[in-house]
């Protein structure tokens, strides 16, 4: 049906077109009335004037190409191998008013719609057009299928399209019918002269300006989407589709058996095994090993890679080695490993990454271990401290989240000084040294260190830095009675002088004479009242009071200080009153950072940890295993082996080899069939164990490190998540099956895989023509429960069912699998196919005989959604 918001006319210009009222040379002659009015400056009219004005538009001949990107869109694509022949190719243009702008005519009269369009698209066979750079030759044929009207004449194959938001596109097209299978050439050409004329009129080969071009091809056989998908028949297959035929000539009373293959009909199992038929192959086997452990040639043994010795012992394992059936199958599996050897064996190779490299890093770490281990056993010093010592040149690289080891050990609080573990202090203190040589007994590490890790005695009583036990003043001291005396406002300045003064004389005779001055300044400063700086030389008088005359080197310092006292205050001394000397006395101290003892014996027992390496958190094999993924929990420093996982579906590769198995019978599908078949987890388990046992068997021989019991390759469909699109697989690790599970179990499938899924499968021209058609399922409506195809379906798209895998079988044959979906419940659904969007078309069957506008709406082709019941794509019979 025709989308009800698309609105088409006939033609459009730009509005100047309007007013042409002729032709004139092959252009549009416009006449139009120009009126000018004039203003003075002062505002007032100077009168108004009118004249005729007359122009021509440009015409037809006046254009001598397209701009690029003139044309937006051509149908169908160019190079096109299946366009349908009963669909008009055309182009869209960007100006939806070029197709007329260079018409040779005036507007038509209101209500004809008659105005034809001055470009035209001719499709024709390459018998028919003629082709060189800028031109093109018509011949008669194809100039009757495209013939011209007159400048004034309706065309009804181009239009202008309008959506419901205003948007507009034009579009030229070549209504001519198309035959199946011949190829095309359209070329976009003017319909009209330099003078307004037909280009051709069907009376000779006409030579033409050349605008654009393409080449296509029809799809062979002729037929829309539509056509196709009617000629679709439900369930029409034989009956023995997907079982193929087994003869064991070796037991006659076994009967005749069969193998279903890849896809198998709905809901059909397999029989029962006779016994005498897997005692008989059983019998053919030969022991793994002879008496002597000699390996033996014989029959392969399914499931050795994963069950050593005893696959057997298995349900599964049981079933590959002695049903004939499932034998056979992975013996499909093995031939395929055999025929892709070279291929699988590159993609393993290409597949382990950096695996060589992390086995050599694990073989040099293993090396360096040993080494290190040996050097640490024989060359280790046995007290614990001894061996801090040894190591304590590489405590500054152990890192803990408070900082390095040395860093610790040293720190303000603890008594070992800064750098005691450094390559200095070791040269300093090394025995038989100039420092240590004269020494009876060369000290011990130990004692070394027991030395150094001894906190200094506590400062004697000082005050604001000055020793006053050596004054011998008892009780407070100077400063302390001179602070209470601040506090009372009871100060006596004078007092303070005299005490420098005495102070001064209890000097040593080197530095009598300075202190004399010092004291001499403060005295004046007294006697005036003249700020001084009391503090600091009160400090100065007490500290040459006490120095010990024989410290020649104290006795210089404090004469250089007392000179600078001197020279920095000249009189009148300043800067500093009482009241600064109390509150310099008064602020607090700093406190001495407390001193703790290193606990050496736990020190060095830590120590050791950190470098020990053959502890197994060692720091060494800590650094380089983490560096390597994948490695074994039990044995980290074996060398390292991966899982192999292929991303490969090896449906592709049976299709390639044998496409028989994959569907046995497809051969003998009716054209244009669709019927409902599922997968079949036996078959699959089969042959992808046999494909492991030889790959692994393969990968080994080419010394390709591969875990044991691995299995790489574990995809058959190709199955993807339809909700986030993530690969599913179809088998868990062979190694992960339990013992009495058999071929086919639930329990050989990942979590979230089914191993029967629904898959539909359709036979005809409809895919090759159509790939990109859409698939699903969708539920049928209930009448008292039961389903009612007599009724549409609900529209809506949260109750599809979307495909997880799609596939081909041979050229012609499509299959669309369908994860999780139990196949018998494909009774109760629709299948439906829908019409990939392939942009607007229309069809070239409508009469010429409509207007532009009416034959577009009458020519659209509106997309095709074709439903199958479900209940009858059982070829067994619903």
């Amino acid at each position: 049906m025709v989308d009800q918001r698309l609105v088409f006319h006939g033609w459009t210009r730009e509005r100047i077109a309007g007013l042409a009222t002729g032709v004139q040379d092959g252009r549009a002659r416009v006449e139009a009335t120009v009126q000018l009015s004039g203003t003075a400056p002062s505002g007032a009219g100077t009168g108004t004037g009118s004249r005729p004005v007359r122009f021509l538009l440009s015409g037809p001949g006046d254009v001598v190409g397209l701009a690029p990107g003139a044309v937006t869109k051509r149908y169908p694509s160019p190079g096109a191998l299946d366009h349908e022949s009963d669909r008009c190719p055309y182009v869209e243009l960007a100006d939806p008013a070029l197709p007329w702008r260079y018409t040779p005519a005036p507007k038509p009269a209101a209500g004809t719609g008659a105005l034809h369009p001055w470009l035209v698209l001719v499709v024709g066979t390459e018998d028919e057009l003629a082709l060189t750079a800028d031109r093109v030759t018509l011949g008669l044929a194809v100039q009757e299928l495209h013939p011209l009207g007159g400048p004034s004449d309706p065309h009804p194959w181009a239009h202008v399209q309008v959506d419901a938001e205003g948007r507009r596109v034009s579009r030229v097209l070549s209504g001519r019918r198309l035959d199946a299978g011949v190829d095309h050439v359209a070329v976009l050409v003017p319909a009209f002269d330099a003078a307004g004329q037909r280009l051709w009129t069907g009376a000779a080969a006409v030579t033409v300006p050349l605008f654009d071009h393409w080449r296509f091809r029809t799809a062979t056989p002729p037929g829309s989407f539509e056509d196709l998908a009617a000629r679709l028949e439900p369930g029409v297959a034989p009956r023995d589709t997907g079982r193929a035929p087994l003869d064991y000539p070796r037991v006659p009373t076994a009967g005749d058996l069969e193998v279903r293959g890849a896809l198998a009909p709905l809901g059909v199992g397999d029989d029962p095994l006779p016994g005498d038929v897997a005692a008989d192959l059983d019998g053919l086997r030969t022991p793994a090993r002879d008496a002597a452990g000699r390996p033996i040639v014989g029959l392969p043994r399914y499931g050795e890679a994963w069950r050593a010795g005893a696959p057997e012992e298995t349900t599964w394992g049981t079933g590959l080695n002695t049903d004939p059936r499932d034998r056979g199958v992975a013996g499909l599996g093995l031939e395929l490993g055999t025929r892709l050897q070279e291929e699988l064996a590159a993609e393993a190779s290409a597949s382990l990454g950096a695996l060589a490299e992390a086995r050599q890093r694990v073989r040099d770490l293993v090396t360096g271990l040993r080494a290190s281990g040996g050097l640490w056993r024989r060359r280790l010093p046995r007290d614990p401290v001894d061996a801090l010592w040894l190591l304590g040149p590489g405590l500054g690289r152990v890192v803990t989240p408070q900082g390095t080891v040395a860093q610790l050990a040293t720190a303000p609080d603890r008594a070992l000084p800064a750098g005691i573990f450094s390559t200095a202090a070791r040269r300093a203190l090394r025995v038989r040294t100039a420092r240590t040589g004269p020494l009876v007994q060369a000290p011990t590490p130990r004692a070394l260190l027991a030395a150094a890790n001894r906190c200094p005695p506590a400062p004697k009583p000082r005050d604001d830095g000055v020793p006053l036990a050596a004054l011998g003043i008892d009780g407070q001291t100077l400063l302390e009675r001179l602070r209470a005396a601040a506090r009372t406002g009871e100060v006596d300045v004078r007092a303070i002088a005299d005490r420098a003064a005495e102070l001064a004389g209890h000097a040593v005779d080197q530095l009598r004479d300075f202190a004399g001055e010092v004291a001499a300044r403060l005295g004046r400063s007294a006697d005036e009242g003249t700020p001084a700086p009391w503090a600091q030389g009160l400090a100065l008088l007490v500290a040459a009071a006490a120095v010990d005359p024989q410290d020649e080197d104290e006795v210089r310092r404090l004469a250089v200080e007392l000179r600078t006292f001197l020279a920095r205050y000249p009189e009148p001394a300043g800067e500093l009153d009482l009241p600064d000397l109390v509150v310099a006395v008064d602020e607090p101290k700093p406190e001495e950072p407390p001193c703790r003892p290193v606990d050496l014996d736990a020190l060095a027992a830590g120590v050791l940890a950190a470098f020990d390496p053959t502890r197994e958190d060692g720091a060494a094999r800590v650094r380089v295993l983490a560096t390597v993924d994948g490695l074994d929990p039990a044995q980290p420093l074996a060398p390292p082996e991966v899982c192999v996982g292929l991303d490969r579906p090896v449906w592709a590769d049976v299709e390639d080899a044998f496409p028989e198995w994959l569907l046995p019978g497809v051969a003998a599908l009716p054209e244009d069939s669709v019927i409902a078949v599922e997968t079949n987890p036996r078959f699959v388990d089969a042959l992808l164990t046999g494909l492991n046992t030889q790959l692994l068997g393969e990968l080994r021989w080419r010394n390709v490190p591969v875990a044991t019991g691995c299995t790489p390759l574990r995809v058959f469909w190709d199955r993807a998540d339809t909700g986030d699109g993530t690969r599913v697989d179809d088998v868990r690790g062979i190694a992960a099956w339990a013992d009495d599970t058999g071929l086919g179990d639930p329990q050989h499938r990942p979590a979230g895989a089914s191993g029967r899924d629904l898959v539909v499968l359709v036979r005809g021209h409809l895919f090759l023509r159509y790939p990109a058609t859409v698939v699903y399922l969708t539920p049928a409506r209930t009448t008292g429960g039961v389903p009612d195809f007599g009724v549409d379906p609900d529209p809506d798209p949260a109750v599809r069912v979307l495909p997880s895998f799609q596939g081909r079988i041979g050229r012609d044959v499509s299959f669309f699998g369908f994860q999780g979906f139990a196949p018998e419940d494909v009774l109760t659904h629709w299948v439906v196919f829908e019409e990939p969007p392939a942009g607007y078309r229309f069809g070239n069957d409508v009469s010429t005989a409509e207007q532009p506008h009416t034959w577009a709406r009458a020519a659209f082709a509106s997309p095709v959604r074709v439903l199958i019941r479900g209940d009858r794509l059982d070829p067994e019979g619903p």
